[in-house]
């Protein structure tokens, strides 16, 4: 008599389960200082480079120069803690870990060891362009 051998078959799964499809509420929290910090809203992206878009608009980053700047992982007062993200990895990581309390924190600069120069005049250094205010006369 033939006996069917037991087939087991392992499984994978992730810690972390969400549904495919936009991101729910994230907001992240970026700097280009490590000082100096704004927070990006990306709840709805339905892909890194609109969130890696958005970052970048956020700090005032001219739109012709985003080829040149990198996102990097970070914590407050960091700045690089890895590699540059890839689009894929920038949608990967919100997905997967973002939330709508701000937990994410990037570096973004043209170097992982570099903040931005001072005047640069990014939205992220907290240097306004002009303040206009009213003569008390």
């Amino acid at each position: 008599m033939y006996v069917q051998p037991t087939v087991w078959k392992s499984y994978t799964h992730r810690a972390v389960s969400r549904p495919q499809g936009p991101l729910s509420v994230v907001r992240l929290v970026v700097s280009t200082d490590g000082e100096q910090y704004r927070v990006v809203d990306v709840s709805g992206a339905h892909d890194g480079s609109w969130i890696r878009r958005n970052i970048l608009l956020k700090l005032g980053i001219p739109e012709h120069l985003h080829s040149q700047f990198y996102i990097y992982p970070s914590e407050v007062g960091a700045y690089a803690l890895g590699g540059a993200l890839s689009d894929r990895r920038l949608f990967s990581h919100c997905r997967e870990t973002g939330d709508a309390s701000g937990s994410l924190k990037f570096f973004v600069s043209t170097s992982p060891d570099r903040p931005l120069p001072a005047d640069s005049n990014y939205a992220s250094q907290g240097v306004p362009v002009a303040v206009n205010r009213p003569s008390r006369w």
